[in-house]
């Protein structure tokens, strides 16, 4: 399904949003990665994971009632200076009222310690195998770049990003995670980090927005168990980084990243497309 960029605004997300929002996560997810047909053409299905399948009839798995918590938490923190909490929507007009069809969300906290480490440690593998590169002669490991890591407290950490199904592909996710990255350069950071499952092919997204220097991580995916209680599984996933420049370009677009043409675009409330 397609619609007119005329009718799409990327705004700040509200309290008010919360049930719409937790509906809307729960939906792109389940249709993502337990979607049998989905699942097939595009990889990365969960159902590997029988402990993460939603039944919500006996509410375990990643069901409806885990996301609702999630959100519940997460907007108590939209004000919050100390553990900021950012959401972007994509919200359309329709017959019936307005409708939230995506979104980008995060919390605007450094990087996490194992999370920096990670890459600090990838640093130095790549520096190691270029030097045993430079005296054979040979290409040993597909990426050895060296990484431009910003300090840890620069890099904005984990945020995700999810349209609903029926506009998937429209452009959606190119204007919010547009957004997000003006939001966090104007909050002081300058580098950002999304992480996605292995075989995602979101992967092929990220990179087009810039995302570069995937390395290997560990996924936490909460889930409810029978007796009700919240238990964790860690999948295998990785880690994209937009370093400086990348983040730059990102926001906003080329060499543009001015100190005025910064302060124009974050103070705009919401940006139509």
């Amino acid at each position: 399904m397609m619609t007119s960029f005329d009718n799409i605004v990327i705004r700040k997300a509200t309290r008010e949003d919360e049930k719409e929002l937790a509906e809307l996560a729960y939906r792109a997810y389940y249709d993502r990665f337990f979607n049998r047909e989905v699942t097939a053409r595009y990889g990365a299905s969960l159902r590997v994971y029988p402990e993460l399948v939603p039944d919500e009839e006996k509410d375990t798995g990643q069901s409806l009632s885990t996301f609702r918590d999630y959100w519940k938490k997460a907007m108590q923190n939209l004000d919050n200076p100390e553990k900021r909490f950012i959401c972007f929507v994509a919200e359309i007009n329709t017959p019936s009222g307005k409708k939230i069809i995506g979104f980008r969300k995060g919390y605007a906290l450094p990087l996490e310690d194992v999370e920096y480490e990670r890459y600090a440690k990838e640093n130095k593998k790549r520096a190691l195998i270029r030097k045993k590169e430079n005296y054979f002669g040979i290409n040993t490991y597909n990426d050895t770049r060296e990484i431009p890591l910003p300090p840890k407290e620069k890099i904005a950490g984990s945020s995700s990003l999810y349209t609903d199904p029926a506009f998937k592909r429209s452009g959606i996710g190119k204007k919010l995670i547009t957004r997000y990255a003006q939001e966090v350069w104007k909050l002081g950071f300058r580098g950002m980090m999304t992480s996605c499952y292995v075989y995602n092919d979101s992967q092929k997204f990220l990179r087009a927005m810039g995302g570069d220097f995937f390395i290997k991580c560990d996924i936490p995916c909460t889930y409810r168990k029978e007796d009700k209680s919240l238990d964790v599984c860690n999948i295998n996933g990785l880690m994209c980084l937009w370093g400086e420049e990348a983040l730059k370009r990102l926001a906003f677009g080329g060499n543009q990243a001015s100190n005025t043409l910064t302060a124009a675009l974050c103070q705009s409330k919401n940006q139509r497309f």
